[in-house]
């Protein structure tokens, strides 16, 4: 019985705010530069809340391609854009071809940076679309790992170095495991 009492004393209580009491208006900033008194706050994107990267690098399959797959070099080329929410949080939208068995990712995700001036540590889940020449189109996973380094007059210039898998599901397809492993640099720039 006290239980629903202090349950419907709390809901009583929620219905007696008014209103204007749960939204509060954005407040100002007042003091030195770089100091937050009140309820306002200075927004910390110096470069920009969108970002496109050159991505380079060694892409290994873990088995060899499939007969009749392109044959290459155990490279990839890639592109990222980047939505950014916070310096710590942002949404890529990428694409690699890795030239050995002519493989192309289409991945979008997360990806999460540690605070850090200049040198920040990022962990990211990318998923999507993965289409391997004599398999077709799979759906794939892609955890990342890495770190970059924010340079430049307003940290927009951005060098970074990862590795990660691609992983398509399933992962074996005709008796073979079409994982490939990506380390590779990249060079960007905050807009």
């Amino acid at each position: 019985m006290k239980r629903q009492a202090r349950v419907w004393g709390a809901v009583a209580l929620l219905a007696a705010m008014p209103v204007s009491a749960l939204a509060q208006e954005r407040g100002r900033t007042d003091g030195p530069e770089g100091s937050e008194y009140g309820k306002g706050g200075y927004e910390d994107l110096n470069g920009g809340r969108f970002s496109l990267e050159f991505n380079w690098g060694a892409a290994v399959n873990q088995e060899p391609p499939p007969p009749g797959a392109p044959d290459g070099p155990p490279l990839f080329l890639g592109l990222t854009a980047s939505l950014w929410g916070d310096d710590w949080y942002q949404l890529d939208f990428s694409g690699a071809y890795v030239m050995d068995g002519g493989r192309l990712d289409l991945l979008v995700g997360p990806r999460f940076r540690t605070y850090g001036y200049p040198l920040s540590l990022s962990l990211g889940l990318k998923a999507g679309a993965i289409i391997i020449p004599e398999v077709g189109l799979r759906f794939g996973l892609s955890p990342q790992i890495g770190a970059d380094l924010l340079i430049g007059d307003r940290d927009d210039i951005i060098l970074g170095l990862a590795y990660a898998p691609d992983i398509p599901l399933p992962v074996e397809i005709n008796g073979s495991n079409n994982v490939t492993h990506r380390l590779f640099m990249s060079l960007g720039y905050r807009f």
